[in-house]
């Protein structure tokens, strides 16, 4: 079973906290893709009730706060709140899918390469962002130093991510820039795949 679907382009987005794969995929809408978002369809399945019930009996508590501090805090708190949410995050996302007639649909998946989710799509993109440039945005965004870290190090480093993926784009400029460099691409993948 995987995401790809005959005479479409199926692209998994990725990157590290704070290098832009919000605004990549924004861009990606609107040049004309079908996108989703992982964090997304993580907040909506986890407000179901019987989902909710599911992380209650495992953590004591579903409160989004309250969870965050214990997963970002262990990595085996992690992997239990993953081992329940990704099996639905990726059913989810393969119904979608297969609803839309978009010849391209990005995914963004903040987790791809860690949860080994590369296989099912048939390009991976990975955002880079300098670390000079990633601690001014977290101070920007309210983030505290030791916030950012303890989130950075639940995922694979950019570079990491960057080295496993098809394409790297470079987000160190404005927002506008990497809208540019997405709308490039967006257009390269339908000339290259000759998808409609």
């Amino acid at each position: 079973m995987n995401l790809k679907i005959r005479n479409k382009i199926t692209v998994g987005l990725t990157g590290g906290i704070l290098c832009g794969k919000s605004t990549a995929l924004a861009a990606w809408k609107k040049a004309g893709a079908y996108v989703l978002s992982c964090d997304e369809l993580v907040r909506e399945i986890s407000a179901r009730a019987a989902v909710q019930k599911k992380i209650a009996a495992v953590f004591g508590a579903s409160d989004a706060a309250q969870l965050a501090r214990k997963v970002f805090a262990s990595s085996s708190a992690r992997k239990k709140l993953e081992a329940i949410l990704h099996p639905l995050v990726y059913k989810e996302i393969s119904v979608r899918l297969k609803a839309t007639k978009n010849p391209v649909r990005v995914v963004e998946v903040p987790l791809l390469f860690e949860a080994h989710w590369e296989k099912y799509f048939d390009l991976t993109v990975a955002l880079l962002t300098p670390e000079k440039l990633l601690a001014a945005r977290a101070k920007k965004r309210g983030f505290t130093s030791k916030e950012l870290v303890k989130r950075a190090k639940a995922q694979w480093p950019s570079y990491k991510k960057a080295a496993q993926a098809d394409i790297c784009i470079v987000n160190a400029d404005t927002a506008a820039v990497l809208s540019k460099k997405i709308q490039a691409l967006h257009h390269a993948l339908l000339t290259i795949y000759n998808v409609k």
